[in-house]
């Protein structure tokens, strides 16, 4: 029997209690029951989360619970991605904690991943109160292929998101997965090194996540350009291609692609470039990283 664990990372926040409701029953109503979930809590202690659990978990599901304090968001992913491994599951299910999903995820993953080292599904955008902002989902508008091979299709660009993304931790071995601290987009460089392996993902389009907007999103979903998008794009450009370059000389290129990027926008002015970003491209139908595009890119 395949052992599946669904996992989050939980952390101290404003609408700590909206949250925690909201993810814990999309979790417990899911269609298919058959995995324990991981909680690893950041700085919030376990009483407060077994409160909630105990109006929740009402059929007796194995709940492990872990606290840690002082570790980076990264660090945190990788606690996840090891002990589902030292506990010995074959499919780790990642989910964010400020969101909830459809009640048939754990459901579809199951039917799809076999033969994949990852599966990752569609999402909604919506705003504090779970309301969707748009009837379009990211999948719809955007040319996301039902099966990702090749680290290629997300070279310049992500659209593979870490709440999204089921781990088969029998198809690829996770655990001697390094996570550099430099890195800033945990889910690109993942699913980029399983494809760099020979691995590959696989897109579910039916089934989904809530991704909810509020003040503490970090990356957030509107991909119009400026000052502040302009700078953390090109910090996380960096960093990704940095990190890879020991693994295939196309990411020194691209590295080396951003750093002239970076003189020519101090030479052109930040506005100017924003502007042309902008103007030029429907950013509404971008993925992530996307509105950070290189000299060769714009055919300068």
């Amino acid at each position: 029997m395949t052992r599946v664990l669904y996992s989050t990372v939980v952390y101290p926040c404003d609408d700590f209690d909206l949250f925690i409701k909201d993810y814990l029953t999309s979790v417990f109503n899911q269609t298919n029951q058959a995995f324990d979930l991981l909680l690893i809590l950041d700085n919030v202690e376990p009483e407060k989360v077994e409160m909630y659990l105990s109006k929740y978990n009402t059929g007796g599901k194995d709940v492990f619970i872990r606290k840690f304090n002082e570790h980076t968001p990264i660090e945190l992913r990788k606690k996840q991605i090891d002990l589902a491994c030292e506990l010995n599951f074959d499919i780790l299910v990642l989910s964010d904690f400020d969101e909830n999903v459809a009640l048939n995820r754990v459901e579809e993953i199951m039917k799809n991943i076999n033969g994949y080292a990852f599966a990752f599904n569609d999402f909604y955008i919506v705003d504090q109160n779970l309301k969707k902002t748009s009837k379009e989902s990211f999948f719809t508008t955007r040319d996301i292929p039902k099966e990702v091979v090749s680290y290629k299709d997300i070279l310049e660009f992500n659209f593979v998101g870490l709440g999204s993304m089921a781990l088969n931790l029998k198809q690829f071995d996770y655990s001697n997965l390094k996570f550099p601290k430099e890195i800033k987009a945990l889910d690109w460089y993942i699913a980029t090194m399983v494809l760099l392996s020979g691995f590959k993902g696989v897109a579910l389009y039916n089934t989904y996540a809530n991704y909810r907007q509020h003040k503490n999103s970090f990356v957030g979903f509107d991909f119009k350009l400026n000052e502040e998008k302009l700078y953390k794009g090109i910090d996380v450009k960096l960093a990704h291609y940095y990190a890879l370059i020991e693994y295939h000389e196309i990411f020194a290129n691209l590295y080396y692609d951003m750093v002239e990027l970076k003189r020519y926008i101090q030479n052109i002015g930040i506005s100017e470039y924003i502007n042309l970003i902008n103007t030029k491209f429907d950013t509404s139908k971008f993925c992530w990283w996307e509105n950070i595009k290189t000299k060769k890119e714009l055919g300068i």
